[in-house]
């Protein structure tokens, strides 16, 4: 029994170890491929497309405000030229949660042209996210869109499937500050690294919409997985 708690013991002050630092190289992971503003130099690359990933939207159907900050700041993007197309990747996979269209329908009000809004239906996760921004949308260069904090992990997955991807940040919320959103994305980083690594999980591709065609061609779930 006490041979088995030593085993216990050492394998998981090696697991803790390797956790933290698998956390610690991943959180210095593209620090210089991330960008803050489009007005002081240096700013972002010219890109294929501004990719947003999803976040929470309200029960009346607009978005929160992590969610609203990436729209912004994705627009700008947009309006200064730095890419020509938006990807909007969310949650659309429940019948009454809808992520996509509530990002769309922000960014039509804007003034973003419709043909150059691509939607993702089935981004729920970053790692699905990046995953299908390669199979699907053909996304080869892309200025990833979200808050600092979630920004190397983003870009972990993102040269993980192929993409060369710099990073744009976002506005924090006061969520994005909180103890509980630092909590999740540690969480995350540490699943990110498990699903590269160990599980390296496969996902349908149910068609290929490349990013340099019509956006609205997206605009309609196309998954059969997709209620």
């Amino acid at each position: 029994m006490r041979r088995l708690f030593k085993y216990v013991f050492i394998v998981g002050v090696l697991a803790a170890f390797a956790s933290t630092v698998g956390l610690y190289w991943l959180g210095r992971q593209n620090k210089e491929k991330i960008f803050r503003s489009l007005v002081n130099p240096p700013l972002p690359h010219p890109a294929q497309v501004a990719l947003i990933p999803g976040a929470s939207v309200l029960p009346n159907k607009m978005p929160s405000n992590t969610l609203l900050n990436r729209l912004r700041a994705g627009i700008e993007l947009y309006n200064k030229s730095i890419v020509p197309k938006l990807l909007l990747s969310g949650d659309n996979t429940q019948k009454f949660y809808d992520e996509v269209h509530v990002m769309r329908d922000y960014c039509l009000r804007h003034g973003v042209k419709p043909e150059d809004i691509f939607l993702d239906h089935a981004g729920v996760r970053t790692y699905d996210t990046m995953a299908r921004a390669r199979s699907i949308f053909h996304v080869k260069t892309a200025v990833v869109v979200s808050q600092e904090i979630y920004l190397p992990r983003a870009l972990f997955l993102a040269h993980v499937h192929g993409i060369k991807a710099e990073g744009f940040a976002a506005e924090a919320s006061s969520f994005d500050n909180t103890w509980q959103a630092i909590l999740r994305e540690y969480s995350a980083r540490l699943k990110s690294l498990w699903d590269v690594y160990i599980i390296r999980p496969s996902l349908p591709i149910e068609g290929e919409f490349p990013i340099t065609g019509d956006g609205r061609t997206t605009w309609r779930k196309a998954s059969p997985l997709v209620e």
